[in-house]
């Protein structure tokens, strides 16, 4: 009776010796990273398009008014609860302190690993429906965010609410996810090393599952804004 590893060997010398007659094998294709000066016009322009053509939406917030302007927009919406990102990892400087100055509360994004506590916690994050994050980097070729959740970064804050607000740093824009790590390879690896999670976010979510109609919010935020400091 043959052993499996007898089988094993077996296996692996049939492949070895049907590959030594290959000569159809395609060569490695050459790859050229894209540079921002292909893409037409200014990145912020670029990334402005695609990001409105799948219902996000774009602008240019000064530094100085982004607090006034969010306070603005979650009193429209009527949302009183924020989920957000650390002060340090957001290009404004002094927007929670403002916003909670305006009456906004900033919701503990720190979820228990043990219940009861967990399932209590994210009972109470599920009902905040307002999000701020600010961004890792931006690709103007598709309108796509990278966030890396970590301590101070709750990656819910970008899909459990209904608004998503992103912050982003003009420094962060790239024209595409290669260019992104052709210029900082260093630095996004080890970002993403004490990250525990990477979401790329394009635009609100969407789903067509349910009979191919297109519904928009069911899995995510039904709003996605891109607020450009500059």
């Amino acid at each position: 009776m043959s052993r499996p590893a007898d089988g094993r060997a077996k296996m692996l010398g049939s492949i070895r010796q049907s590959l030594k007659g290959v000569s159809h094998l395609p060569s490695a294709p050459e790859v050229t990273l894209p540079a921002p000066s292909m893409l037409d016009g200014d990145l912020a322009e670029r990334f402005a398009k695609e990001l409105s053509q799948i219902s996000g939406q774009f602008l240019r917030v000064p530094a100085a008014e982004v607090a006034g302007w969010l306070l603005g927009l979650m009193q429209a919406s009527d949302a009183h609860d924020l989920l957000a990102w650390q002060a340090t990892d957001l290009p404004a400087p002094g927007v929670l302190d403002a916003l909670q100055a305006g009456g906004m509360h900033i919701v503990d994004s720190d979820v228990p690993r043990d219940e009861p506590g967990r399932s209590a916690a994210l009972a109470r994050i599920e009902q905040v429906t307002f999000g701020l994050t600010g961004a890792d980097a931006a690709f103007a070729d598709t309108g796509t965010l990278a966030l890396l959740a970590g301590p101070g970064r709750p990656r819910l804050a970008s899909l459990s609410v209904r608004t998503h607000v992103a912050l982003l740093d003009p420094k962060r824009l790239y024209a595409s996810w290669a260019a992104w790590l052709a210029a900082d390879s260093r630095a996004a690896a080890q970002r993403m090393t004490g990250a525990s999670n990477l979401t790329l976010v394009t635009g609100p979510s969407r789903t067509g599952d349910i009979e191919m109609t297109l519904t928009v919010g069911v899995h995510g935020p039904r709003e996605m804004i891109v607020a450009l400091v500059c």
